[in-house]
């Protein structure tokens, strides 16, 4: 038995469901009578709050550092494999969350193994759904719906022509969690998804108009919804291997502005030529205090939108940015730079809780200093002392992304990049698994030659 490597693919989608973390999808063979028998496997990152995960087959590594909501593919001799799931955590630990578990890949049968639940629920676990493989008509495509999401009731899913009305259509099946829909041929073309509660009318996820394309062979699940926006679910779609995401189509786009510049007054933030706040103060956030991730993001319509920035009262606009707002993912604007040379700094913000781990972001947002390197040390040691710094040379205006780092008691400092200068700090800071955090350096109030920090989201 062996694993061969004709097809292996490997797709790490943005934004949006679930930590049940694989669906393991078996189809095709060779031609060569010659040849063994195989099936393709497809693996799925399905768990909500889950680390990126390695899956691993016996003493082979299928797939390493697969994130949430995406997923790969790889051909496999039949026979049985011993499957497991390691979780990826801080300090490049791994801990084995699934199996192993054996699994038989037979010929003809194309198999969807989930991990399936959240860490919070004690999960996740397997999931395995078998789908015999059968031939499909010219100009078809084939589709299966799994419920993956674990915080999601039970539901009716609808799959009409776009626009049609859901009072006079009959959902194509109705499911809780863990269950599958049975997979159905359908023309390619156009459609719209839609989800309600069981026995409801109202969707509470729509996909808007999605096209299905011929000849293909689709898996769809639905995951717990962790983009901007109000439905429980996204869908996740695999095909051939590659897999991508659908978010709820009126989600829309969420936004929150910081006042980070250390000189200016008060400010209005207009929004499309229309005020959105007014008199806010440095170094504040709007809407609310900047803490509450479920909260503080003001809800635009997806596409192109102009913010700007004037004096409390004045007319004129002193700093400007049109910002592409991508439907389902939200943002921080800071509000930076001096007064005389103000400007907004989008950064793209990243809300999912991972249950095993803290999410600790670090932007350079002091305009006035230089680039700088950042510690962070067991509190009770001396910052930096002889430690390493987590982050070297980070310029103005630099996000450090989200670091996922072992909750617990930390003190932060910042110095001058390639010196023991403390610039900012040292700071004493509890950082909890399963919350998100965000430091953004800045100047201390009118005063470009001192520095301190804005801690945004969980803290």
């Amino acid at each position: 038995m062996s694993i061969r490597w004709r097809n292996n693919k490997m797709n790490h989608a943005l934004p949006l469901f679930l930590v049940s973390l694989a669906f393991l999808a078996l189809t095709g063979c060779d031609d060569d009578d010659d040849s063994p028998e195989t099936s393709e496997l497809v693996v799925l990152h399905t768990s909500a709050d889950a680390p990126n995960v390695n899956v691993v087959a016996g003493s082979d590594t299928l797939f390493s550092d697969v994130p949430f909501k995406s997923g790969g593919e790889v051909e496999l001799e039949t026979g049985t494999y011993a499957v497991a799931v390691d979780a990826r955590l801080p300090g490049d630990q791994t801990q084995t969350v699934i199996g192993p578990a054996d699994i038989m890949i037979a010929d003809d049968i194309r198999y969807y193994a989930a991990a399936v639940g959240t860490v919070a629920g004690g999960g996740p676990e397997l999931l395995l759904v078998e789908q015999p493989e059968s031939d499909l008509a010219s100009g078809q495509v084939r589709v299966r719906v799994a419920h993956l999401a674990a915080d999601a009731p039970a539901v009716d899913v609808y799959v009409t022509a776009p626009g049609a009305d859901l009072v006079s259509a009959s959902p194509i099946g109705s499911f809780s969690f863990r269950e599958t829909l049975d997979a159905v041929d359908v023309p390619a073309g156009d459609y719209q998804i839609r989800v309600t509660a069981e026995g409801g009318s109202t969707p509470v996820f729509d996909s808007g108009t999605i096209q299905l394309a011929a000849d293909k062979s689709l898996f769809i699940g639905a995951v717990d919804n962790t983009n901007f926006g109000d439905s429980p679910i996204s869908l996740i779609v695999e095909d051939d291997g590659v897999v991508t995401e659908i978010v709820d189509a009126d989600a829309g786009a969420g936004i929150r502005a910081v006042h980070n510049s250390y000189d200016a007054p008060n400010v209005d933030i207009y929004v499309d030529g229309v005020a959105a706040t007014t008199d806010l103060a440095f170094p504040n956030a709007f809407p609310g205090s900047g803490n509450d991730p479920a909260l503080d993001y003001a809800s635009l319509p997806a596409g192109t939108t102009t913010v700007g920035v004037t004096a409390t009262g004045s007319p004129t606009v002193v700093a400007d940015a049109e910002l592409d707002l991508v439907n389902g993912n939200a943002y921080t604007v800071l509000a930076s730079n001096a007064v005389t040379a103000l400007e907004l700094l989008p950064f793209e913000d990243d809300n999912r809780d991972v249950a095993t781990a803290a999410k600790l972001r670090v932007i350079h947002g002091a305009s006035q200093a230089p680039d700088v390197d950042v510690y962070a040390v067991a509190q009770g040691n001396a910052c930096p002392g002889n430690a390493d710094p987590v982050l070297t040379d980070v310029p103005y205006k630099a996000s450090s992304g989200y670091l996922e780092v072992e909750a617990g008691d930390y003190t932060l400092c910042v110095t001058v990049a390639g010196t023991g200068t403390v610039a900012i700090g040292p700071l004493d800071v509890t950082l909890a698994a399963g919350s998100v955090y965000t430091v953004v350096a800045r100047e201390v109030d009118d005063d470009a030659s001192q520095f301190t920090v804005t801690t945004l989201d969980e803290f």
